[in-house]
């Protein structure tokens, strides 16, 4: 019950016209597979885990669905989700994690890297959660920014 008193603020201000943006997209100036590539190397070069690679365009070709490039990857830094999860009344946060990127190629042939905008749900989660949520974002911040670069 202490996750739905974090969400409903949100959704109020959602439906009062002044909703915030849920994603944050970078452009690269690499191609698709450079990106990838950075990506995963710069998050592990910071000290996170990749616990995941989907790629998405190739599970749905299996489907019949012809897609452009897009890879979902699952990162997680221990010093960040540690913190949430040793503390019961935090562990329905854990919906949000872990971390999610990503990296996708549209039509045109740019490719860009996105994010959930952590900022615009920190106002819904306790203090204590909300300051682990900044402080991660922000190294991811870091990370994509040293991909695209």
């Amino acid at each position: 019950m202490l996750l739905v008193a974090w969400i409903l603020p949100g959704a109020a201000l959602a439906q009062s016209g002044d909703q915030p943006q849920l994603v944050e997209v970078v452009k690269s100036n690499k191609s698709f597979p450079e990106t990838l590539q950075v990506f995963k190397e710069e998050a592990k070069a910071a000290g996170w885990s990749v616990l995941n690679v989907n790629n998405m365009a190739g599970v749905l070709s299996m489907r019949g669905f012809t897609l452009e490039p897009v890879v979902i990857i699952d990162v997680c830094s221990g010093r960040y989700s540690a913190r949430i999860l040793a503390n019961d009344d935090y562990r329905p946060v854990s919906a949000f994690m872990p971390c999610r990127v990503s990296i996708y190629q549209t039509s045109g042939g740019d490719v860009f890297i996105s994010r959930m905008n952590t900022s615009a749900f920190l106002e819904m989660m306790p203090p204590e959660v909300a300051e682990v949520m900044a402080a991660s974002d922000e190294e991811i911040a870091q990370i994509i920014a040293r991909t695209v670069r």
